[in-house]
């Protein structure tokens, strides 16, 4: 097997190579990592940056407390939100079980806020509820879980810096 060898260093380029080269080393990377976080935005917060809202796309999901959350129609369509009014038996699917109780996201005007309800006898397709929901409630009977996930995001997750912050 034959053997390579390498020239690594100084000998490299041609030349005399000045003293101070290895000193200025990590001054040029230091100014390299700057120089590109600077150009991608990185370093001003969106609002002080001067950046026009009026071009920018609709955040996907939003979540203002009281309200409940907000996604842009791409975002609902992704996730399989679909609506229906509330007739007194909760579908399954509607559902929303967690380790703090089970919900319910109900829409009003545009937001879907998940609300708490108390279930009454159900054979697993459906479901009788007991507190919560109101004959005429318009609830997102399909996508809770997407939902739930979007919310977490939105209240939790914050952006990165490639979202535009």
């Amino acid at each position: 097997m034959k053997q390579h060898s390498f020239i690594v260093g100084p000998a490299l380029v041609a030349g005399p190579q000045p003293r101070h080269a290895d000193k200025r080393r990590p001054y040029i990377l230091l100014l390299a990592a700057a120089t590109l976080l600077a150009f991608s935005g990185c370093t001003e917060s969106h609002a002080s940056a001067g950046h026009d809202h009026a071009s920018e796309p609709a955040p996907a999901a939003t979540f203002k407390a009281g309200r409940g959350l907000r996604l842009s129609e791409p975002a609902l369509a992704f996730a399989g939100v679909v609506t229906a009014e509330f007739t007194g038996r909760l579908p399954a699917a509607a559902l929303l079980r967690t380790a703090r109780g089970d919900f319910v996201y109900v829409a009003n005007d545009g937001w879907l806020l998940r609300t708490p309800v108390k279930l009454g006898p159900g054979n697993g397709v459906s479901f009788e509820v007991g507190e919560g929901l109101y004959e005429g409630d318009v609830i997102a009977v399909g996508g809770a879980q997407a939902l739930w996930l979007a919310e977490i995001q939105a209240v939790n997750g914050g952006v990165g810096c490639a979202d535009g912050h």
